[in-house]
């Protein structure tokens, strides 16, 4: 007999609402992120999917005025309470912006930057940079490049040394913020195949919905502030159960 698989919570967003002064950005957003799976949010620009992806390794804690209330955790653990630490937090909450944004170092020296941080040394460091750029797709094209700066990559090979900088750290989770609306169909899909394959729960902000459609588990649905729809992605897609929903992914939003 086949053992089920049992779907593990890694983050748990309950009754969150979060403000910008007075703009209430975030309306009693409730939603659960399995462990291993990728998660999507789509919706239209200004909808609060980018806010909420920022909560979850508290990046909105540099925003003056900005609040939250209700309850996030990661692994069962408040990620706002009084004991929680903002820095472990980011080393388990890795993330990559929409464009690349490697720093002007080498390409060793990105991927090694946070390890050395915590005091890895060598020989661990090139253990964890071959381990990092092999596990982002990148290995076997800059391998004999390591001190090479890494802003004279591709577009698309910048932001996977982004991604392995991110992996270096071993995260439990990664937050992807549009990764490859600044890429080319190639890099594009390069950074796809490695979402599909990769051991990690992922989280990413996308507008393009056949991507959302492509990569993901389950697929969140972000309007004005509130979440719409949530649920698996191919579901989501076909039989969505909210009108605004259908309306948004054929493209009668308005």
């Amino acid at each position: 007999m086949v053992e089920e698989k049992k779907e593990k919570v890694i983050i748990r967003a309950k009754n969150v609402d979060f403000y910008y002064g007075d703009f209430h950005a975030l309306k009693n957003i409730s939603l659960d992120c399995m462990e291993k799976e990728v998660t999507a949010m789509i919706g239209p620009s200004g909808c609060g999917k980018s806010t909420f992806l920022k909560l979850l390794n508290r990046m909105n804690d540099f925003v003056p005025g900005a609040r939250l209330s209700g309850e996030v955790t990661i692994s069962g653990e408040s990620i706002y309470g009084p004991n929680a630490d903002p820095v472990d937090i980011r080393r388990r909450v890795g993330m990559v912006f929409q464009r690349p944004n490697p720093f002007p170092k080498s390409i060793y020296d990105n991927i090694t930057y946070g390890p050395k941080l915590i005091g890895i040394k060598k020989p661990d460091l090139d253990v964890i940079v071959e381990r990092a750029l092999k596990a982002a797709a990148l290995w076997d094209e800059v391998k004999d490049l390591l001190n090479k700066s890494a802003l004279e990559l591709s577009g698309g090979q910048q932001q996977r040394v982004c991604i392995a900088r991110a992996l270096a750290l071993e995260p439990d989770i990664l937050l992807m913020d549009e990764p490859t609306s600044a890429l080319d169909p190639i890099a594009t899909s390069k950074v796809e195949e490695w979402i599909k394959t990769a051991e990690l729960s992922i989280v990413i902000v996308t507008h393009n919905m056949q991507q959302a459609a492509r990569i993901s588990d389950k697929t969140a649905f972000f309007f004005l502030g509130e979440l719409i729809e949530f649920g698996p992605t191919l579901e989501l897609f076909t039989r969505p159960r909210e009108s605004k929903t259908e309306n948004y992914i054929t493209g009668r939003f308005g």
